[in-house]
């Protein structure tokens, strides 16, 4: 070879070199533009359209085609320039409502993408449906032991083949919303002194029984009707009294019913109705005036408002009922001139109030076998103001042994200047502590 030609092949060859070089250089220089176009334009898209909050998190499930590598979608540019119009947006739900905005929302950056750096996007998503699977030609061996077992098994015609001729019998039992509870208590006292006793003393005995029936209905919906009937009544000896051989020592007949509607979480409309009346006699220490009997008085309730009714544990319960219209009713039966005059009902056999009442009812789990009971209503007529603060210790030592404490705090302004005390005023205190027999069911 010549050093002619020799020299002509080296040059040749050196600017190949240097062509191929700079093609590749300026390809390089291409690729990075369209990279960082491609980066900066989803960059864009992400401040637009995500929140702060947004971008910190996981990113939301719809905005995720933005993310997903180089791939053309059609059903984006479809929706871009579709002009159908959905008349039942009006129906669907606000969940659905949102996330076809955010369908939409990412459908159009993805077509901005699509204008801005088409070189970006390298697939199509056509191109993946028209691929089929492969399937392998001969079944892999857990499948060809599954269909042995499958083949080899008898088929069964009649269940009694399966369960040895034992009838089965499926029943559909209709859920119990009612919650009955009952307690019946029965609890002695004694005191006794000899004759010669150095400080003296009276012999007493008393007795207190007390019944206390629920049945409350809740149909974990909407609707839920409280019931309960109390009955209480004691005697004591009173061996100082001339003119009694015994008293009442304590005596309640009262009977609620609450119908509530659920408004709120927590809350509900609810109406209510509550008597109280007495079943014995009332009589003072040495005095044959009679200061209560059956129906003498009688006090009705009936209010409307809302209850408060938020859901305990460990079966504790609570509600606050807040009832700006009250209606009380008070009844004296008996034609007793002084049962009127302790009432301030002189020539009144009935009265009529309307007014507003707040009362509050827990029942609190203290310890395993110790249960405080308590109620607190008041009323009030804009003339006078009626309250009751009630409270009950309940100490099981056993199934059937227990003891109670029970404390009443009362206010009535509704009474002569005879019953106001100097240090009380209109309050009034009642206490007592027995132990006895006691049953729940």
């Amino acid at each position: 070879m010549s050093m002619k030609k020799l020299f002509t092949l080296i040059v040749f060859a050196l600017l190949t070199q240097a062509i191929d070089a700079q093609t590749t250089r300026k390809n390089s220089r291409i690729n990075r533009n369209v990279v960082n176009k491609y980066t900066t334009a989803l960059a864009t898209v992400k401040n637009n359209i995500l929140t702060k909050e947004e971008q910190n998190d996981e990113l939301n499930p719809y905005y995720l085609s933005i993310f997903t590598p180089g791939t053309y979608l059609s059903r984006a540019t479809h929706q871009v320039f579709t002009l159908d119009v959905d008349a039942k947006d009006a129906e669907k739900s606000l969940g659905m409502r949102m996330r076809e905005q955010m369908d939409s929302l990412a459908n159009a950056n993805l077509f901005r993408l699509y204008t801005t750096s088409p070189n970006s996007f390298n697939n199509y998503d056509e191109k993946f449906m028209r691929e089929t699977l492969v399937e392998s030609e001969e079944p892999i061996e857990s499948d060809k032991e599954l269909n042995t077992i499958i083949a080899s098994a008898d088929e069964v015609t009649d269940v009694a083949e399966v369960t040895g001729d034992v009838d089965v019998d499926v029943s559909v039992t209709k859920p119990n919303f009612w919650k009955r509870t009952g307690s019946f208590g029965l609890q002695f006292t004694q005191n006794y002194f000899s004759d010669n006793w150095y400080k003296g003393g009276n012999n007493t005995q008393s007795m207190l029984a007390s019944l206390i029936i629920e049945a409350n209905y809740d149909n974990q919906k909407r609707l839920q009707w409280d019931n309960k009937l109390e009955m209480r009544l004691g005697f004591i000896t009173a061996p100082s009294d001339t003119c009694h051989t015994f008293l009442t020592n304590n005596d309640k007949l009262y009977a609620r019913s609450k119908l509530g509607v659920k408004a709120a979480k927590s809350w509900f409309y609810t109406a209510s109705v509550e008597a109280q009346t007495q079943f014995m006699p009332s009589y003072r220490t040495n005095d044959r005036k009679c200061y209560g009997a059956f129906f003498a008085p009688f006090d009705l309730f009936a209010s409307i408002g809302m209850d408060f009714k938020p859901t305990l544990k460990n079966d504790n319960a609570f509600s606050l009922a807040l009832l700006p219209f009250s209606y009380k009713m008070r009844y004296i039966g008996k034609d007793d001139e002084n049962i009127h005059a302790v009432y301030n009902m002189v020539g009144e056999d009935c009265t009529h109030d309307i007014g507003s009442k707040i009362e509050a009812n827990l029942t609190y789990h203290l310890a395993k076998n110790l249960t405080w009971t308590s109620r607190f209503y008041y009323f009030t007529s804009y003339k006078y103001a009626e309250g009751e603060f009630e409270n009950k210790f309940d100490f099981k030592f056993s199934r059937f042994i227990s003891a109670q404490l029970f404390t009443l705090w009362r206010f009535d302004d509704n009474r002569s200047r005879d019953y106001y005390d100097s240090n009380l005023g209109y309050f009034q205190f009642n206490e007592y502590l027995t132990f006895g027999l006691a049953y729940s069911f």
